[in-house]
């Protein structure tokens, strides 16, 4: 019982800390986090909370590591390996060792083996605590993609020092060919064995995708499990287990691929959950770290044998040095790396001096600095004068405060959000926030839902299109190339569909009349690519010069025609009935192409594409018998306004998610979602 009273009363603290960050907008939420632990442990009716390092690294840092490596930008970690692993593995080296002689030297009393293992515990960056600074800082797209990429790849480089030197302590020999070599193995080993474990998983959700046997509860427990199943298969192994759970992250798939609503309401509730997860571990991660520091800093205070001022001095002398190495080696990197155009390098100019500063700053520590401090054993005080393992936990904790400490304050000042007095950023953000909205929308979408969710996307167009007053834009050349092509695909289907009912030698009615339409569409449909596209190149071929022959005398086929039908009612509803025939299933089939387009983004400006499918889903309710007009007001389509409300949650969770990623400012959220629920309010009234 009193386990799940400290569980419950752990959690507590994580929703109110996270809940005040919201009214403290210049304070990063893990700060607020770790001051409700340090308070924790200085409330007498609180019991003090222990941790097994060895739990703790795997029921918090792993599936943390996951989430980060599953939702990282593939093609930016592409792009950014070589920074990334140049902060990774050669700064983290250089530091761990670089620290450790410094420490040995200045203080002989602590062995010279546990002063690297303390470099290599201080050396990890935690990319966590920058992305929670409550969307104060603007890092740009490149900088935030290495501090993500390098706070994933240095870890299992310190965990793998970390250990060797444990070892060395242990047995009193160390040899560096071995630790490099451990080092190499360890990463080539460890990516090669998560990259096969989520090959396979992947492989085995879209299998079961493919065959409609994925659901909810499997699919989440299956995702759940896979990460503490590559870390543990890694280290069973004897390899890192956190760089095969990285490695898994970045290879799966299954997340980002296939659409349908049954694939969306999955994706749904397991991007939801995970977001829970996260939330939940990162809170608990800071509040224990707050908890834990005190009674670090209070076992050296109160020992006699320590001198306080040394310890403090190592603190200000590590954390001084840790940061002009970093800084040295941030310019080198920049120095170093080819641009990504022109492939060339390119000389230190102000702003890529400041972009240097700003990657200084942006390595705080974290959570595993402290998992591994607390793993130190209590055998390393064997032999030694003063008590090792509580200066180290001294130093360690200090340290994670300062450097996080100093990314509140430094990084905001450098990198100071936008100005909000441009109304075309606004506009950016507000119309990015809405197209991404309406992809939810259209994700989301079912056949029973189709006429409410294109009056809804119409009301988003809608609002686009306002904002858009405010930027240039380039939609109208998509527009048009994108109604070229959903012309060209009713053209290839109405041929195919001639093509394929050719050789029937006695046709029934209903066939005869879907090829009478197929037919009337197919003229129509030529005649308009012709019109849109008459100084574009053209196929050749005699079906092709026939074709051309006969739309020239389509004109006046059609005023004959005309004629006629005025004369004989019934020819003419024949003819209609035979188009809409084949109009009903030439619709789904372009509102389906369009769908595809809408979720690969082949268009920055998704309403170009929305636009197309309203029109398209308005033809195929009208000829199917919906959204009749009556005395010229449009009947409200069944499950509008579920539909509409479902629309606007996904807009304020958009709202959120872009906050989260530091793609727009607190200010920006606010009024984004004051414009959300305004609407709601409209519409209940």
């Amino acid at each position: 019982m009193g386990s799940a009273i400290l569980v419950t009363e752990v959690l507590f603290a994580v929703l109110v800390s996270s809940f005040l960050s919201r009214f403290l907008p210049k304070i990063s939420t893990p700060l607020i986090q770790i001051a409700f632990g340090i308070v924790w442990y200085f409330t007498p009716s609180l019991p003090n909370v222990t941790f097994e390092p060895d739990m703790f690294m795997l029921f918090f840092i792993v599936p943390l590591f996951y989430l980060e490596s599953r939702n990282i930008d593939r093609k930016a970690l592409r792009q950014d390996l070589g920074p990334s692993l140049s902060l990774a593995v050669g700064l983290v080296l250089v530091l761990m060792i670089l620290s450790g002689v410094t420490v040995h030297e200045l203080w002989p009393a602590i062995p010279m083996m546990a002063a690297v293992a303390m470099g290599a515990i201080i050396s990890p960056t935690d990319a966590v605590s920058v992305a929670q600074l409550g969307g104060v800082v603007r890092l740009t797209t490149r900088q935030r993609s290495v501090l993500q990429s390098e706070s994933l790849l240095n870890d299992p480089v310190s965990l793998v020092g970390f250990q060797t030197m444990l070892v060395a302590l242990s047995t009193g020999r160390f040899s560096p060919v071995s630790f490099s070599e451990q080092v190499i193995i360890s990463f080539i080993l460890g990516t090669a064995v998560g990259a096969v474990i989520g090959l396979v998983f992947d492989r085995m959700i879209l299998t079961m995708r493919r065959h409609n046997l994925e659901d909810v509860t499997m699919r989440i427990l299956m995702e759940l499990f896979l990460p503490f199943g590559a870390y543990l298969a890694a280290e069973g192994l004897g390899i890192s287990g956190l760089l095969a759970v990285v490695a898994c992250g970045v290879v799966i798939t299954f997340p980002h691929k296939g659409v349908g609503g049954d694939v969306a309401r999955v994706n749904l509730v397991s991007n939801s959950v995970w977001q829970f997860v996260d939330f939940l571990l990162n809170g608990t991660v800071f509040v224990l770290l707050g908890i834990q520091v005190p009674g670090a800093m209070r076992t050296i205070v109160e020992d006699d044998r320590v001198d306080l001022r040394m310890v403090l001095g190592m603190v200000v002398l590590l954390t001084v040095m840790t940061l002009v190495l970093r800084f040295i080696w941030c310019v080198a990197t920049l120095r170093i790396t080819k641009d990504r155009k022109t492939g060339l390098r390119r000389k230190m100019t102000r702003e890529r001096w400041h972009s240097a500063v700003v990657m200084t700053f942006g390595g705080p520590k974290g959570a595993i600095s402290l998992a591994m401090a607390y793993s130190l054993p209590y055998s390393i005080d064997n032999g030694a004068s003063v008590p090792v393992r509580d200066i180290i936990l001294f130093i360690v904790s200090a340290y994670i405060i300062i450097s996080i400490l100093m990314s509140n304050v430094m990084l905001p000042l450098l990198s100071p959000k936008p100005t909000d007095s441009s109304k075309e950023e606004w506009a950016r953000r507000d119309v990015e926030m809405l197209r991404r909205t309406i992809a939810k929308i259209v994700d989301n979408d079912t056949p029973e839902t189709h006429a409410a969710t294109t009056q809804v996307l119409k009301s988003y167009n809608e609002r686009i299109h306002r904002v858009e007053t405010n930027l240039p834009t380039s939609t109208l050349k998509d527009a048009n190339e994108l109604r070229i092509r959903t012309l060209q695909w009713e053209r290839d289907w109405l041929q195919e569909m001639l093509d394929s009912r050719s050789g029937i030698q006695h046709p029934d009615a209903e066939t005869r009349k879907q090829l009478q339409g197929a037919r009337y569409l197919l003229d129509h449909v030529e005649g308009a690519l012709e019109r849109l596209d008459a100084a574009g190149p053209r196929p050749g071929g005699l079906r092709f010069r026939l074709a051309r022959i006969r739309r020239r005398f389509m004109p006046i086929a059609r005023r004959a025609w005309a004629l006629i039908a005025r004369h004989t009612p019934a020819i003419e509803a024949e003819r209609t009935l035979a188009i809409r025939k084949v109009q009903v299933p030439l619709y789904n089939y372009v509102i389906d192409r369009l769908d595809d387009v809408l979720l690969q983004k082949q268009y920055v400006a998704v309403e170009v594409v929305a636009d197309l499918l309203v029109e398209y889903r308005r033809g195929l309710n009208q000829i199917e018998g919906r959204g009749v007009l009556i005395n010229g007001i449009p009947v409200e389509p069944n499950g509008m306004a579920g539909v509409r409300a479902n629309a606007l949650h996904m807009e304020l969770d958009t709202i959120r998610e872009m906050l989260e990623n530091g793609e727009i400012t607190k200010s920006d959220a606010k009024i984004m979602r004051t414009n959300v629920h305004l609407i709601m309010a409209e519409t209940e009234l």
